[in-house]
């Protein structure tokens, strides 16, 4: 029986372990929390010296300098493209278990006639099935963020993330989802991975254009508005980006 996982993404051109066994990483995880910051990428900065070639101990080290984007965003993106470089794939998740798939595909319908709580119910059902399907996580996220939860919807789709780090779809949502609340370095952040990601993809390119008109650098977000497809530069919504960008440029 082929059953077909509905998961909710909404795209921006619209709308906007290491090697250590699991108890010995989640000990390493536990001593790195009771440090700052610094002192962390500290410690993980040495983890990498000693293997750099682990594009999980990359990846890692992309996410604790994202927790200050504003300070660390060029030293996140580089770890990640690194990890990428160096083979980073998803965690490994089973996409095919019937239950969580009916579970997420009910509250998918849900979610669409308006009914977020209830989805929300279904989502949380299928999460206690199998805590590492990506696509439940991604699915509470639209859910919590339809409810105007953002900080709910940002710790859901890190979940998805981290469960399969180079899925495109899971960081267009949490860039439109940073958008929504205003965390507009995040959203940059999450778009640019796309580019190492999948060169050929260009759907997030509205995405960037959005968060830079936000942070005020106008001929930056021009230059993402180039980069999409001819056919989506014809879209009114890109259109009146654009013009608007124009315009307060030349201000």
């Amino acid at each position: 029986m082929n059953i077909r996982l509905r998961f909710m993404v909404v795209t921006t051109a619209i709308v906007l372990l290491p090697l250590y066994s699991a108890f010995s990483a989640q000990a390493v995880q536990e001593v790195r929390q009771d440090i700052s910051l610094e002192g962390r990428i500290s410690q993980l900065q040495q983890e990498v010296r000693a293997d750099p070639r682990n594009p999980d101990l990359h990846f890692e080290l992309s996410k604790l300098y994202e927790e200050d984007v504003e300070r660390y965003y060029d030293e996140s993106l580089s770890e990640f493209c690194l990890a990428v470089d160096r083979g980073l794939k998803e965690k490994g998740y089973n996409i095919l278990n019937r239950s969580v798939t009916r579970k997420n595909n009910k509250g998918v319908s849900l979610f669409e006639r308006g009914k977020y709580d209830e989805a929300i119910e279904m989502f949380e059902s299928a999460l206690e099935e199998d805590l590492n399907n990506p696509y439940t996580y991604a699915n509470l996220c639209s859910a919590y963020g339809s409810k105007g939860e953002f900080e709910k919807a940002i710790e859901y789709i890190r979940k998805a993330v981290d469960l399969d780090p180079t899925n495109v779809a899971l960081h267009m949502t949490m860039g439109v989802t940073c958008i929504k609340k205003g965390d507009l370095e995040l959203a940059l952040l999450n778009y640019n991975k796309i580019e190492h990601i999948d060169p050929k993809y260009n759907r997030q390119y509205f995405g960037v254009a959005t968060a830079y008109r936000g942070l005020g650098q106008y001929e930056n977000a021009i230059g993402a508005l180039d980069r999409l497809s001819e056919s989506a530069k014809e879209i009114p919504q890109i259109i009146e980006l654009r013009q608007e960008c124009v315009r307060l440029l030349n201000n």
